[in-house]
């Protein structure tokens, strides 16, 4: 894994990434000719457009318009709703039309429950001690996310702080605890937009947890990965404060 932050949560930049521009409609050059690349870059569109607020909650997805705006074969965005509508981030109103779901603070608390006990089995099944390669790419995505809280940029910052635990996630060797994740998590960023503020700095002191990272203390690491997840349940649960 390449010590760098946030590159399974947000678009590549070199040549070969989709540009953001290009994202709606599609561009030609991306997956036409090939039916599973083209439902990949349309749930990418759609998932980008619904945890990034284009597409607010209630925002009617109507499937053969939804199909003509991206400029793609109807069958393409039916597969990729149902597969929104898994993940309990669109809902189906009619035979051929669906909506964004609306989610309330009670729901995203529950969603931040699963996913800090998602991720706390990944601390505690990953090998241990971490490697120096991923203390390393544990550091990097800390000091991003302090960077991205402080510019008060929220998406880029959670995007940092999900790149963080994934770096432990992925040395678990665990596909089922991968796939529970990602399904997860662009549940848990559209909660996090609607219904907490903007990160601050204060919320970014990542220090106990990198020592913990980089002395091997495992159960110092459960702890403070504890912590933070309980100051999250807080804010969801006294929202204001």
């Amino acid at each position: 894994m390449n010590s760098g932050c946030c590159q399974n949560n947000r678009p590549n930049t070199n040549e070969d990434a989709m540009p953001q521009d290009a994202r709606t409609p599609l561009h030609t050059r991306y997956g036409t000719g090939d039916p599973h690349a083209m439902r990949e870059r349309v749930h990418e569109t759609l998932l980008a457009e619904i945890t990034g607020g284009t597409l607010p909650p209630g925002t009617p997805l109507d499937e053969e318009d939804t199909a003509r705006r991206l400029d793609v074969p109807r069958v393409r965005v039916r597969e990729v709703l149902l597969t929104l509508a898994s993940q309990r981030l669109v809902e189906y109103t009619g035979t051929d039309s669906a909506h964004v779901t609306h989610t309330s603070t009670a729901e995203t608390r529950h969603t931040a429950t699963v996913l800090h006990g998602l991720y706390r089995t990944a601390l505690l099944t990953a090998p241990w001690p971490m490697t120096g390669d991923r203390v390393q790419a544990v550091r990097n995505c800390a000091a991003a996310h302090i960077r991205a809280a402080s510019a008060g940029d929220g998406g880029e910052a959670l995007a940092c702080e999900l790149a963080l635990w994934d770096t432990i996630l992925h040395t678990c060797a665990n596909p089922p605890l991968h796939d529970a994740v990602n399904h997860l998590k662009p549940v848990w960023q559209r909660g996090h937009r609607l219904h907490l503020p903007t990160s601050g700095v204060s919320d970014a002191d990542w220090n106990p947890f990198l020592t913990a990272c980089a002395t091997g203390d495992r159960v110092q690491a459960l702890h403070h990965l504890d912590q933070h997840w309980q100051r999250i349940d807080r804010r969801l649960a006294h929202p204001g404060t």
